[in-house]
């Protein structure tokens, strides 16, 4: 399964945000990506990184989110393991609920915060 990835902000706005920094966003922006998924399948998950972790390298599973003055701004779920950890950003996913439900029924059945 394929995890597409919506942009952050309008085009606009991150161009200014780009002026803003120097220039130095859009790479910040690569580097904090990193750590999501990019693809899911039976053997387990490969980061945008080029990374791939199987599923039983997992050793904890915790749903992050953050919210502002009742805002949303972000809802993600974070695998950890020896390996490191994977990451996959619901609020930024184009296929957020099938992402979930893909990533809920391939996770071993004892990792801890399930």
């Amino acid at each position: 399964m394929e995890i597409t990835l919506r942009p952050p902000f309008h085009g606009c706005l991150i161009a200014m945000i780009s002026l803003a920094t120097l220039g130095l966003y859009p790479l910040l922006r690569r580097m904090a990506e990193r750590r999501f998924i990019a693809r899911m399948d039976d053997a387990g998950v490969e980061l945008r990184s080029g990374r791939r972790m199987a599923w039983g390298d997992f050793t904890s599973i915790e749903r992050v989110t953050a919210s502002m003055h009742g805002a949303q701004l972000s809802d993600e779920y974070v695998l950890r393991g020896p390996a490191g950890r994977a990451s996959l950003p619901l609020w930024r996913a184009g296929n957020a609920a099938e992402a979930r439900d893909y990533l809920l029924r391939r996770l071993p059945p004892g990792i801890a915060g399930r």
